[in-house]
């Protein structure tokens, strides 16, 4: 699944309906009233959105030429599916959006470039990889693949773990801390486990920044 589709499933509270077009493997969501993200327009969009006011089980159905396939997601049970060990540590969106901000500190894990391009709002910058380490495990991911850059981020992380704590130690440990990173990945999982060893509440916010910016720029300008 897309990066786009799936930031956007892990924002939704209630089941929702994920039509692929199996032709060009293009996905869009709806709730059945409204279609919530996805790249299908026009008079298949249209087709789409009837249709899945009645889809209760996954099927295929077949508009024109094209095949479509429609899948009711039961998002609790989906957020099971990744892992019943995680709900107990993540939060979705909404989860975040009602909790009280006073007993917060929310911390972004990202480099400190992307910190300072743009964040959510009140978010501290405690990030798990420097700008020159990210950059340089992005490059290693690209030129020597993905196990080459995962050994380098964990060597990586061994040594910061200093930096971290240093940083940490300034934070009120009777707050909860709700940590991201991009997406909701590997970066704000690493640092959910370093708070969590250093004995603070954690919880990670899935879909990271890319999910929340993606929200809220459909809905409202950030505040």
């Amino acid at each position: 699944m897309d990066e786009e589709i799936l930031s956007r499933l892990l924002t939704f509270k209630n089941t929702v309906i994920l039509a692929i077009q199996l032709k060009t493997g293009k996905k869009l969501i709806t709730d059945g009233n409204k279609i919530l993200a996805g790249k299908i327009s026009g008079e298949l969009a249209s087709f789409i959105l009837n249709k899945s006011k009645t889809i209760e089980f996954p099927t295929t159905l077949k508009y024109k030429d094209e095949l479509i396939y429609f899948e009711p997601i039961d998002i609790k049970k989906y957020l099971g599916s990744i892992g019943k060990e995680l709900l107990d540590e993540v939060i979705t969106l909404s989860d975040f959006e009602e909790m009280d901000k006073s007993n917060v500190v929310i911390v972004d894990a990202r480099a400190p470039r992307e910190y300072a391009k743009k964040t959510i709002p009140n978010a501290i910058n405690v990030p798990i990889f420097l700008d020159d380490e990210h950059e340089t495990i992005g490059k290693t991911y690209k030129q020597e693949g993905r196990d080459k850059a995962m050994n380098l981020a964990s060597e990586i992380i061994g040594e910061s773990i200093k930096r971290i704590t240093q940083n940490a130690i300034k934070i009120d440990n009777n707050k909860t801390i709700v940590v991201f990173c991009a997406r909701g990945g590997m970066r704000s999982q690493a640092m959910a486990t370093i708070f969590k060893l250093l004995g603070f509440k954690v919880k990670r916010l899935i879909g990271g920044f890319k999910g929340y910016n993606l929200t809220y720029s459909i809905r409202s300008p950030l505040p």
